[in-house]
């Protein structure tokens, strides 16, 4: 497998993106080829929202799945943002985005599931200790 990862992140060193990644792909029980994660600001979130959305807004991760391979977006303004209002650190928050746009990349779909994703974020929230 294959992770790659730009951008920088205030909180969480590039080897700990991609261990945190394989943990989540390993909690998943799921295997994917490649992945790509970006770090970016609002600003560029927002373009990436609009272009492949139609929403002219930020937001905190896009996922991109394609064939046994997937591209994370992660906004870190909102992700800082969201840390705030949530009361824990921005590295957690990081971590909660990257394993939600994972599991978009392995295929699930929040939107139009029967909560299938969602129970799974939150196993695999428990077998990588991320409550």
């Amino acid at each position: 497998m294959n992770i790659d990862v730009t951008g920088s992140t205030p909180r969480l060193t590039r080897q700990e993106v991609v261990s945190f990644a394989r943990k989540v792909l390993l909690a998943a029980g799921e295997e994917i080829n490649e992945i790509s994660i970006a770090f970016v600001n609002d600003k560029a979130m927002r373009g990436l929202n609009r272009k492949f959305r139609g929403k002219n807004k930020t937001t905190d991760v896009l996922t991109f799945p394609g064939d046994d391979a997937c591209e994370i977006v992660i906004s870190v303004d909102r992700a800082k943002r969201q840390a705030i209002e949530e009361k824990h650190s921005l590295a957690t928050e990081l971590r909660y985005l990257l394993l939600h746009g994972i599991l978009h990349g392995l295929g699930y779909d929040h939107e139009t599931d029967n909560g299938e994703m969602d129970e799974l974020e939150v196993a695999v929230r428990e077998k990588v200790g991320l409550m």
